[in-house]
């Protein structure tokens, strides 16, 4: 073949090429309407925050970055293991239908140092133990529990259960210091 004949194939060939490697780009209008209202299932404090004045079990509620956190405070006894049953609950107040409720265990929050001393740690179902997640220190034993569903007006009261190492020196024994902080998603999709 001719060098010229040649050339002028190759420019082709790069110019079909260039056409095959176009981007079309069309625009379609869509509107994103954006409302509000009160969440399906709402989180409460469950009874054991109000024994001996809520001094051993304590619920608190704050937003960071725009996300609502519910925090729970848990004393555990060195040594003996504590179970608090009726900590959190989760109540379907405003949905009409079924709420499919699930826990998940995400992991440790920051650190302390401490969280060694955490021999066991689970959030469960108190109507049904045997679905909960689980900590040992800084490891997710168990991650995942499907709580089952709740209807309208119905409530799952989530129940804790810790073992402290005895070990655990007396100078953090105290009530106050931080052992550790776990996140626990719970996830709630509406059926």
């Amino acid at each position: 073949m001719e060098k010229g004949k040649l050339g002028l194939l190759a420019l082709a060939a790069l110019g079909l090429a260039a056409l095959t490697m176009a981007t079309i780009t069309f625009t379609n209008v869509s509107y994103w309407v954006i409302n509000a209202t009160l969440p399906p299932a709402m989180k409460y404090p469950g009874l054991d925050t109000q024994t001996a004045n809520g001094q051993f079990a304590k619920v608190s509620y704050y937003y960071s970055n725009g996300v609502n956190i519910t925090r729970i405070s848990i004393i555990g006894f060195t040594g003996d293991p504590t179970n608090y049953s009726n900590l959190l609950l989760i109540c379907n107040k405003y949905y009409q239908g079924n709420i499919q409720v699930t826990l998940q265990a995400v992991g440790t929050v920051g650190s302390t140092g401490l969280e060694s001393y955490v021999d066991d740690f689970r959030v469960y179902n108190s109507a049904n133990p045997q679905q909960y997640v689980e900590f040992k220190g800084t490891s997710v034993v168990q991650s995942t529990a499907n709580l089952g569903t709740i209807g309208y007006g119905q409530c799952i009261t989530l129940g804790a259960y810790i073992d402290v190492d005895p070990t655990l020196p007396a100078t953090y024994a105290n009530g106050n210091t931080v052992l550790a902080t776990y996140q626990i998603n719970i996830v709630m999709s509406p059926q």
